[in-house]
């Protein structure tokens, strides 16, 4: 399927990770994954709704760089679509997880809360729908309701968050480039900062791209094979467009692979 097909996250320990994305979150028992650095690797997750690529780059792994400045260019964090997210963050509590913030009704209709994984990569567990008040697609937000059909309600793969400098340059690439549709926007103009999320929808997952009036910033040494953290998103291409390692808008780094008999060109 052309979009998000996984978010890749560096690991200091990978058993201890397999434990914390595995059977704390509920994403399954691993399976092996290559990786062409030679360090061990685990797919998490149904392939059929969005995966975890745990990557273990040892305790001498170097820090993500990632800052909590909204600011900061790069991928924010990695989403899990949740049902009754308070109950969950209990839960986290209770196994000694640091909450960072909520749980907490958000803009947009939805209840969130972050929190850290053991080796600080930021995640977020969302449940509801967001209600965009710039609705682009009406048929995109629904499509997104009807993959959850049947869902239990456990941790699933819904979005990842990225700063970029320039809207005009993320759309072009991810909705003209990579066939991502745009749902909507959750426009804010109140806000002092000219903060705006642009959701676009491809494959498994939603990219909600933030953007900023002020100038952004970039994170020192972005990628690179023993970052800790959540270091790349893997998607499906078409084929006109070339597969490899890249750096998307705001220096977000991609894994591109090619989708058989897909185009790649001219998403709405």
């Amino acid at each position: 399927m052309p979009g998000m097909s996984y978010v890749e996250i560096g690991v200091s320990d990978l058993g201890r990770s397999e434990e914390f994305y595995g059977e704390l979150l509920g994403l399954g028992a691993g399976s092996d994954a290559d990786d062409t650095d030679g360090h061990r690797a685990r797919w998490l997750g149904g392939a059929e709704h969005g995966r975890v690529k745990l990557v273990e780059v040892g305790p001498e792994g170097r820090a993500s760089g990632w800052d909590r400045d909204d600011l900061q260019r790069g991928i924010r964090h990695f989403g899990l679509k949740v049902r009754g997210v308070d109950a969950w963050i209990d839960q986290l509590k209770a196994a000694g997880v640091e909450v960072a913030a909520g749980p907490f009704d958000a803009f947009g209709g939805v209840r969130i809360a972050f929190f850290f994984d053991p080796d600080g990569a930021y995640l977020e567990f969302v449940e509801g729908y967001v209600q965009h008040n710039e609705l682009w697609s009406a048929e995109l937000a629904q499509a997104e309701v009807d993959t959850y059909e049947g869902w239990d309600g456990t941790p699933r793969f819904d979005h990842v968050a990225v700063t970029v400098p320039d809207l005009d340059e993320a759309l072009g690439y991810y909705r003209d480039r990579l066939d991502f549709g745009v749902v909507g926007q959750l426009v804010r103009p109140e806000d002092p900062r000219g903060f705006l999320i642009t959701n676009l929808r491809g494959g498994h997952g939603t990219l909600e791209v933030f953007t900023y009036a002020p100038q952004t910033y970039a994170r020192e040494s972005v990628g690179g094979s023993d970052r800790l953290g959540i270091r790349a998103v893997g998607v499906g291409v078409g084929d006109g467009v070339e597969p490899g390692t890249v750096f998307g808008p705001g220096d977000v780094p991609l894994h591109l692979r090619t989708v058989s008999g897909t185009t790649g060109q001219g998403a709405a």
